[in-house]
C-alpha cells in the first residue's frame, strides 16, 4: 500500500503555539460548519456544477494525450505553451516538481527524446522576442492554450507565432500547433474546425485554475515525458480523503477549516513555504488558486463582504535570509504553510573543512535542520503553522497536493459563502483593456486619472 502526503497541524493550535492559535474546542465546534460546507461543494459536483473533483477517472483522454505526446517526441525538440494564468502555472509547477529545475537545459539524449516545454506566460515585448530568438524553429511544436479561446494575451502571442509559421512551412504549419480549448465556441475552437488543427477539450464546468489535471497541464507534461497516468492515480487516491465527511480524517478539510478560523482571528495572509527547490513553482499555481478564487467583493447573495486571504511565496531555505525576521517578530497578522519532503533522490556529503559543525553531515541533514530550526523560531515566538509534508517528490505525490489544495480552496469559499469558481475582478481588466484597443472613447478619457501629471516627480 502507497503511503500518502500528511498535513500536521499541531502547531496551530493554542496547546502547542499558545494564544495566537486556535483551540481543540473552537475546532471541534467549526465541524458543523464544514460539514455544511462539503454537503455544498459535493451536492455541486454531484450536479456537475463544478468538475476539478472527477478529472482524475478520465482515463481515455489521459491514454488520447500520451498517445499524441509520443507522437511528437522525436518529431520535435522544443514545445511552446501560449498560455497565461490558469493555462501555464499548473504546467509550470507540475514541470519543475517532477522534471527538476534545469530539465530544458539537458541534451535530446538525457530527456530520453522528450520535448523541452518553454512557457510563455507573459506578453512583455522582450521576454517574447527572446523565446522566439531562443527555439529551435524547425523542431518547435505549439501548445496555444485559452478556455475562452479569446484570451488577450494568449491570441497574440498564438498570431505572432501562427504568421512566423506560414512564413516559414506554409500550409504545413497546421501539424505544428494543437489547440487546447472549450468543446463548443470561442476563436480558437472555430480556427481548429476550419483549419483541421487537432485540438483537445477543455470542460466547461472547470476554471482555468483548476484545470492542471486537463489537457491544460496533462498535455505539456506528457509531451515532457511525466507519466501523467500516476499523476492522475495520485489525486485519484486523495479523493475519498478530501470528501470524507469526519473533520478530523480529512486534510483538505482541516487545511481549510484552520486557514479560515484564523483568517477569522485576523491572520490575513497565507505564506506558503516549500523546503524544496524543485517545488517553488507549485507556490505560483498555489498563489493564483487561493487569491482567485477566494478574493472576492461580494457573497453568494449579493452582499459587499471585501474578503480575502493573501497568499505569499516564500521558499526554504533562501526566504529564512529575507522573510523569516518579518514572520517571526512582524505582525501577527500571517499562518505559514510549510511544504517538506521525507526522501530526496539525491544526496551529497559536505566535505571536511576546518572546524564547520555541518562538516561530514550530508546535505538533507542540513536542510532538515535548517526546516527544523525555522519551525522551533516560529514555535518560539507564538506563531501558528501548518505543515504538509510529502514522502517523496514524484508524480503521485504531486497528484495529491494538487487535488487536496483544489479541495482545501473550495471549501474556504463555502465557508464563506462566496464563489471560489469565478473572478469578475479579473474579467473587469480584461474588458478594460480591450476597450483601450479599439479606441473607446469613454474609457480613454478616464484614463486622464491615472496620469495627474501635477501629482508627478
Amino acid at each position: 500500500m502507497k503511503k500518502k502526503i500528511s498535513l500536521n497541524y499541531g502547531c496551530a493550535l493554542k496547546k502547542v503555539v499558545g494564544k495566537e492559535g486556535i483551540s481543540k474546542k473552537e475546532l471541534q465546534k467549526f465541524s458543523s460548519t464544514f460539514k455544511k460546507g462539503l454537503f455544498s461543494l459535493s451536492q455541486k459536483r454531484t450536479k456537475k456544477i463544478i468538475g476539478f473533483a472527477d478529472l482524475p477517472y478520465e482515463k481515455k483522454l489521459c491514454e488520447k494525450i500520451i498517445k499524441k505526446a509520443q507522437q511528437l517526441r522525436g518529431h520535435y525538440d522544443c514545445m511552446v505553451v501560449l498560455g497565461i494564468g490558469g493555462s501555464a502555472l499548473g504546467t509550470s509547477a507540475g514541470l519543475e516538481a517532477i522534471k527538476g529545475s534545469f530539465f530544458n537545459h539537458k541534451p535530446g539524449g538525457e530527456r530520453e527524446g522528450w520535448l523541452k516545454v518553454i512557457v510563455a506566460d507573459n506578453i512583455s515585448p522582450d521576454f517574447i522576442s527572446e523565446i522566439f530568438d531562443l527555439i529551435p524553429f524547425e523542431r518547435t511544436c505549439f501548445s496555444v492554450i485559452t478556455k475562452s479561446g479569446t484570451t488577450s494575451e494568449t491570441i497574440s502571442t498564438f498570431a505572432h507565432a501562427l504568421n512566423l509559421a506560414k512564413r516559414r512551412f506554409g500550409g504545413d504549419w497546421k501539424r505544428r500547433f494543437v489547440f487546447i480549448t472549450d468543446p463548443e465556441k470561442g476563436f480558437l475552437r472555430e480556427l481548429a474546425r476550419k483549419e483541421k488543427v487537432e485540438s483537445f477539450e477543455i470542460p466547461p464546468n472547470v476554471g482555468g485554475r483548476y484545470s492542471v489535471l486537463t489537457p491544460v497541464g496533462l498535455f505539456p507534461l506528457a509531451c515532457a515525458g511525466v507519466n501523467i497516468r500516476k499523476l492522475l492515480e495520485g489525486a485519484a487516491s486523495f479523493d475519498r480523503v478530501c470528501f470524507e465527511k469526519n473533520l478530523f480524517k480529512n486534510p483538505a478539510g482541516i487545511f481549510a477549516s484552520i486557514h479560515y478560523l484564523l483568517y477569522k482571528k485576523g491572520k490575513r495572509i497565507n505564506v506558503f513555504m516549500p523546503y524544496v527547490e524543485k517545488l517553488k513553482t507549485l507556490s505560483d499555481w498555489f498563489a493564483q488558486l487561493w487569491a482567485e478564487s477566494l478574493g472576492k467583493q461580494k457573497n453568494t447573495y449579493g452582499k459587499d463582504i471585501f474578503i480575502g486571504p493573501t497568499p505569499v511565496k516564500a521558499k526554504g531555505v533562501t526566504d529564512q535570509h529575507s522573510q523569516l525576521q518579518l514572520y517571526t517578530e512582524g505582525p501577527f497578522d500571517k499562518v505559514i504553510t510549510f511544504i517538506t519532503c521525507q526522501k530526496f533522490e539525491n544526496d551529497i556529503k559536505i566535505p571536511e573543512i576546518g572546524k564547520f559543525e555541518f562538516s561530514k553531515k550530508s546535505f538533507f541533514k542540513l536542510l532538515k535542520a535548517e526546516e527544523i530550526g525555522t519551525m522551533f523560531s516560529l514555535l518560539k515566538a507564538g506563531r501558528p503553522f501548518l505543515e504538509i509534508s510529502l514522502p517523496r517528490v514524484d508524480e503521485f505525490y504531486i497528484g495529491q497536493i494538487i487535488f487536496m489544495l483544489e479541495v482545501a480552496t473550495a471549501l474556504w469559499g463555502e465557508f464563506a459563502n462566496l464563489n471560489a469558481f469565478n473572478q469578475p475582478g479579473v474579467e473587469f481588466g480584461k474588458i478594460i483593456a480591450k476597450k483601450i484597443l479599439v479606441n473607446d472613447r469613454k474609457v480613454l478619457g478616464n484614463l486622464k486619472k491615472l496620469k495627474l501629471k501635477e501629482y508627478s516627480v
